[in-house]
């Protein structure tokens, strides 16, 4: 994400625009942002906390006159009013304050390093709860299925039901169902509902099956990116220009990334608002048997109709590999999720075929690593600012080459353990010899 202030002279920047993987958005004041041109040469960026000290700015004018309060933490991301740490509310003409202790007082909380939000109404009723730290409950039926997941305060009570949305509850008070206190926000349970009532949905309506993941941390959907639908020929992930490509995420991820990913069902509607939304450039990898994601077939980037890999060539270029995928039975498609990053992806796919290439055609009595300063330096062997040698076959003893020698060292052994920076590669013998070359001339 970048951040930009334009200004005009006056003493409040004239637009706030931010900007993420194509995608430029203005913001309007309130919190809500619109999609916007280019920044322009007027633009200055700046770091993320300025930008959003302008921010809250903006929307602390703009809601003046709101009837509430909320006290944020911070004016860091502001607009998604995501740092509350107490609210306030005005009843019978008097100020009524909500923080910790979950109970509503008329002694005002600790203002230090607080900042103020005017807020709505429903805005209130909707960040009490993130005030406030609330019991938690699950409730069961008769079937012992999860029937809600219920948050409680002294003032107020909500329930998470099959309808998949809070609203105001009296469950704890039922006695044809069975209450269970929990010890902390019952994610889990609330997940089984979701996907359950979900899943029976679906069943029902027939037709194809959509889903998408679920980042199991959090329940966000304007993160939800990837859009996978089951037919009867199978499992398929839609890539954009070349439509929908065999696929295996609904197995693989839960898999692979447990407990880090849920298959969440969603409606073909919802499916649809989850592909207008998605910005560019997208990634993927493609698969090839039972290649695992250290040494996939391709890394492929598209960006609207254009499309490159990354192949076992190590190095980007123009593609049409996705249009082929159909006429490859042994190949299928995943889509990255939120929290890959392609030059991650590009830099393990890198070592896994270096190591490859090792055990099967570099021969010799030692093993060459080039270190570099940086991930985004990895693929250009000129960045590399050390050459390490172990014998073959081993990870030790390490030396390094400097001034002309091999000498001992353990900088490898630091790396892999966090105590020093830079990432290594394995390169061949003639890759160091190269590097030996270069370095001896300087």
């Amino acid at each position: 994400m970048k951040y930009f202030v334009i200004r005009d002279g006056g003493p409040v920047p004239r637009a706030l625009v931010r900007t993420h993987q194509g995608v430029v958005e203005t913001f309007t004041g309130r919190g809500e942002w619109v999609e916007a041109g280019p920044p322009g040469t007027a633009a200055t960026e700046v770091d993320a906390y300025e930008f959003y000290d302008h921010v809250y700015e903006a929307m602390r004018d703009a809601r003046a006159g709101l009837p509430c309060v909320a006290l944020l933490s911070t004016t860091y991301r502001a607009d998604e009013l995501i740092n509350v740490d107490a609210v306030m509310r005005v009843r019978d003409g008097v100020e009524e304050w909500l923080d910790r202790d979950n109970v509503w007082r008329a002694e005002h909380p600790d203002l230090e390093g607080k900042v103020r939000m005017p807020i709505s109404e429903e805005e209130l009723d909707r960040l009490k709860w993130t005030a406030a730290r609330p019991e938690w409950f699950v409730v069961h039926d008769e079937r012992d299925y999860p029937y809600a997941v219920v948050r409680k305060i002294p003032s107020a009570e909500e329930a998470f039901t099959r309808d998949l949305r809070w609203e105001s509850s009296d469950l704890l008070g039922r006695t044809d169902l069975r209450v269970e206190k929990q010890d902390y926000r019952p994610s889990d349970q609330r997940a089984a509902l979701e996907i359950g009532v979900r899943r029976d949905r679906q069943r029902a309506r027939g037709g194809p099956e959509y889903f998408t993941l679920w980042p199991r941390v959090r329940f966000e959907p304007a993160e939800l990116s990837s859009v996978i639908r089951r037919t009867k020929a199978g499992e398929e992930v839609c890539v954009g220009h070349s439509g929908w490509l065999p696929s295996r995420m609904l197995d693989d991820i839960p898999r692979e990334y447990y407990p880090f990913w849920w298959v969440l069902p969603i409606s073909p509607e919802e499916a649809d608002e989850i592909l207008a939304r998605r910005a560019e450039p997208r990634y993927y990898h493609v698969l090839s048997g039972n290649d695992g994601l250290d040494l996939p077939h391709a890394v492929v980037e598209v960006d609207g109709g254009h499309e490159k890999a990354f192949t076992w060539d190590l190095a980007w270029a123009p593609s049409d590999l996705l249009s082929r995928i159909a006429e490859e039975p042994d190949l299928h498609v995943q889509e990255f999720l939120p929290d890959w990053g392609p030059l991650e992806a590009t830099l393990r796919m890198a070592r896994a075929v270096r190591r490859r290439r090792r055990s099967r055609e570099w021969n010799g009595q030692f093993w060459y690593h080039a270190v570099f300063p940086g991930r985004a330096a990895v693929f250009d062997l000129s960045n590399a600012t050390e050459l390490i040698r172990t014998v073959a076959g081993s990870h030790y003893p390490e030396e390094a080459y400097r001034d002309g020698a091999w000498t001992r060292t353990y900088l490898l052994e630091d790396i892999g353990r966090g105590k020093a920076d830079g990432e290594d590669l394995p390169i061949s013998p003639a890759e160091a010899e190269a590097l030996m070359r270069r370095w001896s001339q300087r």
